[in-house]
Order: structure tokens, then C-alpha cells, then sequence
């Protein structure tokens, strides 16, 4: 079965050559592999035909001005062949035998939408996190951001079209954004456990990294729309799916508190019913539950922020 590989690029030339070399490294060789630079300023599009011209007739390279990630996946789409699509970011790397195995168990699993991976991300310190898949239902994976990731999965290319490929207005989530319309349009999902790629977590210069206020802000109408969606279609077979959105929700929105504070209390409003209460954990301790059920969710944002400045003005230097 072919594979198409669609590589978009944007200012990576460290990090091109490696992604490339995974892909021809794979154990699966039915691939039509194209790279597309997102209009570069620096060596990326250089390095890439030096790569291509080492390995002849492995690969096409495409170049246009920067259109973003989203927008560039949708041109490669427009320009390949294949049942299914290998999205592969630039400074991922795949192992070897990844795609070989994800068609396997997509095959087994009657050509789903999607095959979910697990995967690895790697940091600039050097650090590395195994991010594994609990094989849950999809939607409870959808919202607790376990349904793997761009490079890690395998995407199904006639359902990718029925709901109109990737959002090319979106700073982030465009993944989860596609696979929450994916499942919208019925689409199933198979499960590949074992590590397929490696995600490089770079502090800047990610093709796909935007400031981090509006990261949770759309992070926040993400998963209000999928709890909307589950509280619309089904409520009594999504009643835990719909317990972990509210709690997903609040728990972002103390996070965008700390960015825009005016900003998370309208996102309270927005998606916080009344009566809800905030499960404890190492941020949201018992007494701000507490104070959270007394005086509500603006009086404990405040109280809390007041208390940690105090903190912070009285530790010893």
C-alpha cells in the first residue's frame, strides 16, 4: 500500500537531514515522499537538496512563501499519492519501522481514520519523556491529549479530505483540532503502543509555536467544543468524558490566569457551570477548593495570587 510523506519545513536545518534520513530508513518502501519548505530564510531548502541528491529518486522537494504548517500539510496533500499519509514535522524523526507497522494495524483494524502512536519527546537539555497510549476511548483520549501526535500517527487520507484537511488558521492544537473532526465524522481510531517517533520540544522557532496566551485560549475553545459536542449527542454514554472536560477546562483556565487574568475569568464564565467542583491536586490544593466553594473562582484566583506575592516578597535571600 502506498505512503504518502508530507514533510513541511520552516527554518530547520539543523534538524531536516535527520527527519529525512528516518523516513529513508523505513522498512515500508512504497512511500511518495514530499518536502516542502514553508519559505525558509535560513539553509533549510539547501540542506534538503543536498540530502535529496544523496539519495536520487527517494524524494521531491517543493518551496513556496511561508504559509504556515497547516496550510503547507494541505498543499503536500494536493501533491501526493497514497491511502494513507505519514504528516512528518521536520524536527521529528521516525523509527524505522514505524510506518510498516502502523499499516499493519490499520489493516487489521478495517482502514481506520486514524492509528494513534505513542512517542518520545525529546527537549533541548536532553531530556526525554516517553508519552505513551492508554487505548481509551477516543474521546476521553481526545480530551486528556492522548491520542498521539502529528508525527507519531497515521492519518487515513480520504477522511482527512471529507472534513477538509488541516485548519491553516490555527497558531496551534492542529492536531487535535483535525482529530476532533475526525471523530465528529465517525471516524475510528486503532492503536499502535510502541514508540514510533521522536518530537523534538524546541523553545522557539517551532513552525507550529505561538505565544502562550493564546495557546490556552485555543487549548480552552478546543475542548469546550468537543464537551459541548459530547453534552449535545450523547450525555449518559459521555457522562465521564464530560466530568474529565469540565475538569480539563478549569484547570487550563488557572493557567491562563497566570498569562491574562480578565481573559480567564471570562473562560470561567463561558465554561464552568454552577455547582462545579475542582477535583484536588498538587495545584489545586484543598484550601483552594475551599475558598474556590466560599468565595468562587475570581476571590480564589485573587487570594491566591495575593498569597504566593507574599510568599515571594518574605523568602530569604
Amino acid at each position: 500500500m502506498r505512503v504518502a510523506v508530507i514533510i513541511p519545513c520552516f527554518n530547520v536545518a539543523e534538524h531536516v537531514a535527520a527527519a529525512l534520513r528516518s523516513v529513508f530508513a523505513q522498512s515500508h518502501h512504497d512511500l511518495d515522499v514530499l518536502v516542502l519548505d514553508d519559505g525558509s530564510t535560513d539553509s533549510t531548502l539547501a540542506v534538503v537538496e543536498q540530502v535529496l541528491a544523496a539519495h536520487p529518486g527517494r524524494a521531491r522537494v517543493m518551496s513556496g512563501p511561508n504559509a504556515g504548517a497547516s496550510a503547507t500539510r494541505n498543499i503536500g496533500l494536493q501533491h501526493t499519492e497514497g491511502t494513507y499519509v505519514q504528516f512528518l514535522d521536520a524536527d521529528d524523526v521516525l523509527h524505522p519501522d514505524k510506518i510498516r507497522r502502523q499499516l499493519a494495524i490499520a489493516e487489521q483494524a478495517g482502514s481506520p481514520a486514524v492509528v494513534a502512536g505513542a512517542y518520545r519527546n525529546r527537549y533541548e537539555d536532553g531530556r526525554e519523556h516517553f508519552v505513551p497510549l492508554p487505548g481509551r476511548d477516543p474521546w476521553m483520549a481526545l480530551l486528556r491529549t492522548e491520542l498521539g501526535t502529528t508525527s507519531a500517527n497515521l492519518w487515513k487520507r480520504s477522511a482527512i479530505e471529507q472534513v477538509g484537511a488541516w485548519r491553516a488558521d490555527l497558531g496551534s492544537s492542529q492536531d487535535y483540532e483535525l482529530l476532533f473532526r475526525l471523530l465528529q465524522a465517525g471516524g475510528r481510531v486503532a492503536w499502535d503502543p510502541e514508540e514510533a517517533c521522536i518530537v523534538l520540544k524546541r523553545s522557539q522557532g517551532s513552525i507550529s509555536r505561538t505565544h502562550e496566551r493564546e495557546n490556552w485560549i485555543r487549548y480552552l475553545a478546543l475542548r469546550r467544543a468537543i464537551r459541548d459536542h459530547l453534552v449535545q449527542h450523547d450525555p449518559s454514554a459521555h457522562a465521564g468524558a464530560i466530568a474529565t472536560a469540565d475538569q480539563f477546562l478549569f484547570m487550563a483556565i488557572r493557567v491562563l490566569s497566570k498569562h491574562d487574568r480578565m481573559a480567564a475569568f471570562a473562560e470561567y464564565d463561558r465554561s464552568i457551570g454552577r455547582g462545579f467542583v475542582p477535583q484536588v491536586s498538587k495545584a489545586t490544593t484543598p484550601a483552594y477548593v475551599a475558598i474556590h466553594r466560599i468565595l468562587g473562582f475570581r476571590n480564589a484566583e485573587r487570594l491566591t495570587a495575593l498569597l504566593s506575592s507574599l510568599r515571594s516578597t518574605l523568602k530569604p535571600t
